[in-house]
């Protein structure tokens, strides 16, 4: 399956779930993505420019849990409809958040990266595993069994665009990708490592579980220092690919 198939069907069975969700977490339609090519806004920041994606997929595939509120990012969405529209002058991060500049300084690990050009250095490709849009709260609430929902399609997007290696963002996240139940994620991440495990689908593809660069996550594992260690575990590892 092409990359664009798997965006084709990503919208053919989202838009027939309408409005869904499980408790505090409520998923309405979301026309800025409805109108794009890309399988999650996120990608408009990275992977919407790899024209060549199916042949020579990417280097590293950045998996978050959910996008969010477009309501309460209007501005980025006004932006991601500019790239869509191919406005090669605005880029989806323009005034970068804290947790945006974290992300920044952890790609640099990995050699001369920077994530806010369009070209960063890297083949890189930013999805969320959760593919709904939410209509209410912007964080909390997220459940494995609404996260479920989108796993064929995940694991569609990873035949697709065949990552060297998948960087997960979270504990939830990260034991969906990876199919595995953790126990003291914070814990290891306090100590700068990161889980790791095998992609079920191709056991040849790395699966990687780190912290939220936002600032609960820089909180929850004592700093920026101790999620460096972590990605530069991921960096050396990556290398030696």
């Amino acid at each position: 399956m092409k990359y664009c198939d798997v965006v084709k069907k990503a919208k053919d069975e989202i838009s027939s779930r309408s409005e869904y969700g499980y408790g505090k977490v409520q998923y309405t339609s979301c026309p800025t993505w409805e109108k794009g090519n890309q399988i999650n806004l996120w990608t408009y920041w990275q992977g919407f420019q790899l024209d060549d994606i199916d042949g020579k997929g990417v280097d590293i595939l950045l998996v978050g849990q959910d996008w969010g509120n477009p309501e309460r990012n209007k501005n980025v969405c006004k932006t991601i409809e500019e790239i869509q529209q191919g406005n090669l002058t605005v880029n989806y991060i323009s005034t970068a958040s804290p947790t945006d500049i974290t992300m920044k300084e952890l790609f640099t690990v990995f050699g001369d990266v920077d994530i806010t050009k369009r070209n960063p250095g890297m083949r890189l490709f930013f999805t969320n595993y959760s593919l709904g849009y939410r209509s209410g709260s912007e964080t909390g609430g997220m459940t494995k069994r609404l996260m479920r929902q989108d796993e064929e399609l995940f694991n569609d997007l990873v035949s697709a665009v065949k990552p060297k290696i998948i960087i997960c963002l979270g504990k939830i996240t990260y034991e969906m990708v990876s199919g595995t139940v953790t126990k003291g994620f914070i814990k290891q991440l306090k100590a700068g490592k990161p889980f790791k495990a095998s992609f079920p689908m191709i056991d040849t593809i790395p699966v990687y579980g780190v912290a939220h660069p936002g600032s609960r996550g820089l909180s929850n594992v004592g700093g920026i220092d101790n999620m460096l260690k972590a990605w530069k575990r991921i960096a050396a590892e990556f290398r030696e690919l």
